[in-house]
């Protein structure tokens, strides 16, 4: 049985009827997908090639002696920093200079919306970077002088926990003289057991517990600083423009364009036919 398609106008294609429309129009079919082939070679020549470098910045954290949190806490979220990075007043003459930029117009503006920030799964407390540049060298060294940016941005941060820490600090060690005279003293006039001795033991205890964990978080600052996971990877190997995804798409829109064309002047030519007839 002869396997058949019904039309708008109740008559019916058959297969013989669509092979014989290929035989006709194969010729503008295949020069529609060798034109969408030279387009999409066209494409590949003129668009010069970019390089992705990426990079993993762990975020800047202060220590804090806490058994439930023994890593310390972190300076700044990291989708607060995705969000302040969108910013072209975060992005320094120096950033601009390094990713090639001073030469284009709104260079920092241009830079925030070419940066990309991502949070990367199963990763706490870090971002990921991907800048794109002409060559693998410029991508490497634009995402270092980015993350330098960073750097010296939760650097900023951390000097205000640092300088409440040295007040808190100034503050315990004056505590601290002040209990241990008291002790001295009571040792002095045999009073080892009152309660103004055994108070001023306890406020001693405390206070070189808060002075231990004052010391920590200054020196946490520059030791837990920013810091990348891994050394920037920039390979030498562009991204874009995609050679294989690039030619196929041209040869698809081509072949499509082509068999619109042909159906269009195959259904040009039977309107011409049917109005002679009628």
């Amino acid at each position: 049985m002869q396997q058949s398609y019904l039309q708008e106008d109740g008559q019916e294609i058959s297969l013989l009827d669509i092979l014989n429309f290929i035989k006709k129009s194969w010729k503008i079919i295949v020069l529609g997908s060798f034109l969408g082939l030279v387009c999409a070679i066209g494409y590949i020549v003129v668009t010069p090639p970019m390089y992705e470098a990426t990079a993993r910045i762990r975020m800047a954290q202060i220590s804090q002696v806490n058994p439930a949190n023994p890593f310390g806490a972190t300076i700044e979220d990291p989708a607060s920093l995705i969000s302040r990075m969108q910013f072209p007043t975060n992005y320094s003459p120096e950033v601009i200079g390094a990713c090639g930029y001073q030469d284009i117009p709104h260079a920092a503006l241009a830079l925030s919306k070419a940066t990309k920030f991502s949070i990367p799964k199963g990763v706490a407390n870090a971002v990921e970077l991907k800048i794109l540049a002409p060559t693998s060298q410029l991508a490497a060294s634009c995402a270092q002088a980015i993350f330098v940016q960073i750097s010296q941005m939760q650097e900023q941060l951390s000097k205000t926990f640092v300088e409440e820490a040295k007040i808190k600090l100034a503050s315990d060690n004056e505590h601290i003289e002040g209990a241990r005279k008291l002790i001295t003293k009571a040792d002095q006039s045999g009073s080892a057991m009152s309660a103004a001795y055994l108070s001023a033991r306890d406020e001693l205890t405390y206070f070189l517990s808060d002075l231990e964990k004052m010391i920590d978080l200054i020196n946490s600052v520059k030791s837990r600083g920013t810091r990348l996971d891994s050394p920037i990877y920039a390979p030498e190997r562009p991204v874009s423009p995609k050679k294989a995804i690039s030619l196929i798409a041209g040869l698809a829109a081509g072949f499509f364009l082509g068999l619109l064309f042909a159906l269009g002047r195959e259904w040009a030519q039977q309107l011409s036919l049917s109005r002679v007839q009628n």
